[in-house]
């Protein structure tokens, strides 16, 4: 019995893993909310798709011919996107340009990550009254 209890919970592990990857390093728990069936499936598909392509990542595939333990999912992310940066220097670099390529993309950079409003602070919100009220007055009277 205690044997079987265990077994379960090790899968259930794995589950939480999955569930970790696909929030943390994934990036689907930023995702809009997608109700119902269909809108459930459709987040868990693509979080699936790009843990299957992921497998294929050259590193990756080493380390499973190998024999050893498959590297993380938000492992491999950051490798990835610290890669593709490396490769973007490397090609600013070596362009006949690299002050109009930067400048060029500062531009789109400018265009394509504005900054939203925060809702947490308060930003033009009614306070309502905020002066004291009698009984807050009474007692600053009595004490």
């Amino acid at each position: 019995m205690t044997y079987d209890i265990v077994r379960a919970e090790t899968k259930r592990w794995l589950v939480e893993v999955f569930f970790e990857d696909w929030k943390l390093y994934e990036g689907w728990g930023q995702l809009a909310f997608h109700p119902g069936f269909d809108g459930s499936n459709r987040s868990l598909i693509l979080s699936l798709l790009l843990d299957h392509c992921l497998l294929l990542h050259p590193e990756q595939k080493a380390l499973l011919e190998n024999n050893k333990p498959a590297a993380t999912v938000g492992s491999l992310l950051e490798k990835s996107r610290v890669e593709s940066l490396l490769l973007f220097i490397r090609d600013l670099l070596t362009s006949t340009n690299p002050q109009m390529e930067l400048e060029c993309l500062s531009e789109a950079v400018k265009e394509i990550f504005q900054l939203n409003p925060s809702k947490k602070h308060m930003n033009n919100k009614d306070l309502g009254r905020l002066e004291a009220t009698p009984s807050l007055k009474h007692k600053a009277q009595t004490a």
